[in-house]
């Protein structure tokens, strides 16, 4: 859950891959040899009531006891959430939300592709037949590397992997977004416009 007030620290990151990498450099202040970056490290793990309750002091004596998690925690808080998987939900749910391009041209149409009305059953096929799982209005279809670059994309990016193969519901956000990114970036060129719904 989102706290109420609004986030206007410097720091504050604008994907979660950023989010992360700040909780890491922050905890490798706190256990760094830099007598500044400790302290200030330090004060920012105080926003955690159980650093706040023990105090600076304490929490400089026991800085080695302090793990990711804490760090983590440290960054939701200055982003203005409860806690890391209520601010690792919002930015999963930023990215749902986010208007996705067309992942169909007119040539998929003579292309060999498996449509669904179920995800359940897309998803079925794509780890019993492989592929790669596609949205198109209410409905999913299962193609191949040809219906990929068809798409202006390519079928062996790593971001795929990422997504498990399966953009409709991607497992990992962030390679998502660059797919659709790639996508829009393939329609401004001409290739491979968007098509009605399939009937």
């Amino acid at each position: 859950m989102a706290k109420e007030h609004s986030v206007t620290d410097s720091r504050s990151p604008e994907t979660l891959s950023g989010c992360r990498a700040e909780a890491r450099r922050l905890l490798s202040h706190l256990r760094g040899s830099d007598p500044r970056r400790i302290e200030a490290a330090a004060r920012r793990f105080l926003c955690l009531r159980p650093f706040a309750g023990a105090g600076l002091d304490a929490l400089l004596a026991e800085r080695s006891l302090v793990r990711l998690k804490h760090a983590l925690a440290v960054v939701a808080d200055e982003q203005g959430f409860d806690s890391w998987l209520a601010l690792k939900r919002a930015f999963e749910e930023r990215s749902r939300t986010a208007e996705a391009p067309a992942f169909h041209t007119p040539r998929h149409h003579s292309l060999l592709n498996r449509w669904f009305t179920d995800h359940a059953e897309a998803r079925a096929s794509l780890e019993a037949h492989g592929g790669y799982l596609l949205p198109f209005g209410d409905q999913f279809f299962v193609t191949e590397s040809e219906g990929i670059r068809d798409l202006g994309l390519d079928p062996d990016d790593p971001d795929w992997e990422a997504v498990s193969r399966d953009l409709a519901r991607p497992c990992d956000p962030e390679a998502s977004a660059r797919l659709c990114a790639r996508r829009r970036a393939a329609i401004a060129a001409g290739i491979g416009p968007p098509t009605r719904r399939r009937r």
